[in-house]
């Protein structure tokens, strides 16, 4: 336990020292909402489950699960995706 928090310091201070943004250095995942009917998922390592009524994403850091009606991925690569549909509810787990 304590080597992962000296580990995540050391990583932290790193990224301070170079100022490389956070998010990006430590592989969290940003979600971009546009509206209700448009996002966009940046690092992530891959898709879980694909519906029309929910989408799971596995992040770096866990879940993240979206919600809505009429939900489809036009575009993906394996750095980011575009969800499109009428999103209800985004949910980190």
């Amino acid at each position: 336990m304590k080597k992962e928090k000296e580990r995540k310091n050391w990583r932290e201070n790193l990224v301070t020292s170079l100022e490389v943004p956070g998010d990006l250095a430590m592989k969290e995942t940003i979600i971009t909402l546009t509206g209700r009917n448009h996002a966009v998922v940046c690092n992530y390592k891959s898709i879980l489950r694909y519906q029309q009524e929910e989408i799971v994403v596995l992040g770096f850091h866990g879940k993240v699960v979206i919600r809505g009606k009429r939900l489809m991925i036009p575009k993906y690569t394996s750095e980011e995706m575009q969800i499109e549909g009428m999103i209800s509810e985004i949910v980190m787990e």
